[in-house]
């Protein structure tokens, strides 16, 4: 089961979505273009995916069936991490989403 991002193409604001995962876990992930597709009366036809924030992430390159983007996130330290998604709509069109990713070691204790 991948964690999913539906992507509203109404919206008036941005908020990256926040998921946490274990440090050095490989994670699937999928966006879900299909609203805004059905939106514009199109398609998506490509999507790329890139590592930005402070942490570098290993990404995968996105498979894209339905308008539905999948790929893997790993993080090899703790830390914030952003995956910048940019779907390539039929038209030529272009939309960006955001994924805040937290990175967590759960070996690591924090003493009080």
């Amino acid at each position: 089961m991948s964690r999913r991002i539906l992507i509203n193409p109404f919206r008036n604001d941005f908020q990256p979505t926040r998921f946490t995962q274990a440090i050095k876990s490989e994670m699937p992930y999928a966006i879900d273009f299909s609203n805004a597709a059905t939106a514009r009366g199109t398609s998506v036809s490509g999507v790329t995916v890139d590592s930005k924030g402070s942490r570098k992430l290993t990404l995968t390159t996105p498979s894209v069936s339905s308008n539905v983007a999948s790929f893997f996130v790993k993080g090899d330290h703790s830390g914030n991490g952003m995956v910048e998604a940019e779907a390539t709509y039929a038209d030529g069109k272009k939309e960006r989403a955001y994924i805040k990713v937290v990175i967590q070691d759960p070996q690591f204790r924090m003493t009080t």
